[in-house]
């Protein structure tokens, strides 16, 4: 069956191919809500949310009863700024399945990610009442990150039943780096450290590729981003938006710079936008039939002018739109040499962290990508030797307007850095900036908990809690 064909398609995220087989069926049956629904994931991968938005809509009209197509349809309202939508989208979809605990699971991440923590603690823990399901592992991780127990009343008796109702490798995996959470909000460092490992072996297996097939990527990166090249962007070029690109290794801080910056008056964000890795990197070696990097070396005006538009155009969905503004996707760090070709003045910030810091914090904290550098302190070890190659080399090019922060230092002396850091950028520090917890725009990334505290130290030691068998876990790798 055809709709069965394009599915399997879009679950081996062989995008146009299933897109194709979407319309062929469309064409076919123009009233097909699977269809519909189909090319609307399809747009909502690809960030383009606001045909999205549309198809969406038109699944949901299509396919009444269904609760997938509203979750999806209110991840494409909250991608184009539309968070009021987004939400009557989900309290209709609660509304259809009142005694089903995913949509109240969705409606509680909305809750979550917009800083509403008492209504998403409370919605979760009415989901949780409802019995064991799939999601009942998405939603004890949750309330366990939230931190609202004690060793009185918790949820490892809870995690530990729902192990022995499932045999799903993911859902068992999410349970280990709950309890791993659980046992290290209650001082059993041991256990924690054990319910870590677990957590890593098993999405380990998930994994499809290792670190070590990046490596002659990262060369060709550093070969055809020379001197010459970057000498070769347009000095001419002067946008009135500057882009400002936070970039580093994950679960280094990045979470909080943006936010510190993005209660500015001068800037917005854009959050983790991976519209240079997916939209213009993808259009350049579609016009050039050449992969990147190599594609940078027959690059002419007329494909950076509509390279740079792709990009502007996605600064236009800024809401709302400043002088700069942030992208904080960290891997964008792959990327300086044609960012800066697409845009002269725009801005880099480094933003690193402790090894050992930002390891434990890899290795204890669930990635939804089944990449092997977050679930393996071996391929981690890799992946930061070639973050570390590759800044290198940025820094190694005069040009490059580069900025190196640490995150132990902003939380230590907030100010002073972000002072520093805005004399580099070229506007002048607020004081507003540190009172960015109070920011009610949403926060989807895995410190959205953390996010709505004041700045403190309290993660700067947490890793020497650990610190014998994470040594010893990082000298075996």
């Amino acid at each position: 069956m055809l709709i069965k064909k394009a599915n399997q398609l879009l679950q081996q995220n062989k995008l146009k191919e299933a897109e194709f087989h979407f319309k062929a069926i469309l064409n076919s049956d123009p009233q097909s809500g699977e269809a519909f629904f189909g090319l609307g994931r399809i747009a909502l991968r690809l960030e383009r949310f606001d045909a999205a938005v549309y198809l969406l809509q038109k699944a949901c009209e299509r396919l009444p009863h269904m609760l997938e197509p509203l979750h999806a349809l209110a991840d494409a309202f909250n991608g184009v700024q539309s968070p009021i939508d987004a939400l009557k989208v989900l309290e209709y979809a609660k509304s259809l399945a009142s005694h089903n605990p995913e949509p109240h699971y969705y409606l509680a991440q909305h809750y979550l990610n917009y800083g509403e923590l008492d209504k998403a603690h409370t919605t979760f823990a009415h989901a949780l009442s409802m019995g064991i399901y799939p999601v009942t592992a998405y939603i004890l991780f949750e309330l366990v990150q939230l931190g609202r127990f004690n060793k009185e009343h918790n949820y490892v008796s809870n995690l530990h039943h729902f192990l022995t109702q499932t045999n799903n490798l993911r859902l068992k995996m999410v349970c280990y780096y709950a309890l791993g959470k659980s046992y290290d909000k209650l001082e059993d460092t041991e256990q924690a450290f054990n319910y870590y490992v677990l957590a890593n072996k098993l999405q380990k297996k998930l994994a499809s590729f290792k670190t070590s097939d990046l490596v002659p990527f990262y060369e060709q990166i550093i070969m055809h981003n020379t001197q010459t090249l970057v000498a070769s962007a347009d000095q001419t070029f002067t946008g009135t938006i500057t882009p400002v690109f936070i970039i580093g290794m994950p679960r280094s801080g990045s979470t909080l710079l943006e936010q510190m910056l993005a209660n500015h008056s001068q800037f917005a964000t854009l959050g983790e936008n991976t519209s240079i890795s997916i939209q213009v990197v993808a259009f350049i070696e579609q016009q050039t039939q050449t992969p990147y990097p190599q594609c940078l070396d027959i690059l002419n005006t007329d494909l950076i002018t509509k390279a740079r538009n792709i990009y502007i155009e996605e600064l236009k969905k800024a809401q709302p739109i400043r002088p700069f503004i942030i992208n904080k996707l960290p891997s964008n760090y792959q990327s300086i040499g044609l960012i800066y070709l697409l845009f002269p003045h725009a801005k880099f910030i480094n933003l690193s962290r402790e090894f050992n810091a930002t390891a434990f914090s890899v290795f204890s904290n669930y990635f939804a990508e089944n990449e092997p550098y977050f679930c393996d302190l071996k391929e981690f070890k890799l992946y930061h030797a070639l973050y570390t190659k590759l800044m290198n080399h940025w820094r190694s090019l005069p040009s490059l307007p580069l900025y190196d922060m640490h995150y132990e230092q902003i939380v230590v002396e907030p100010k002073a850095q972000l002072s520093a850091l805005f004399s580099f950028l070229g506007c002048e520090y607020e004081s507003q900036c540190l009172a960015f917890y109070k920011r009610k725009a949403a926060v989807s990334t895995l410190s959205k908990h953390a996010i709505r505290q004041p700045i403190n130290t309290h993660a700067l030691a947490h890793w020497e809690r650990y610190k014998t068998p994470l040594l010893k876990q990082l000298e075996q790798a």
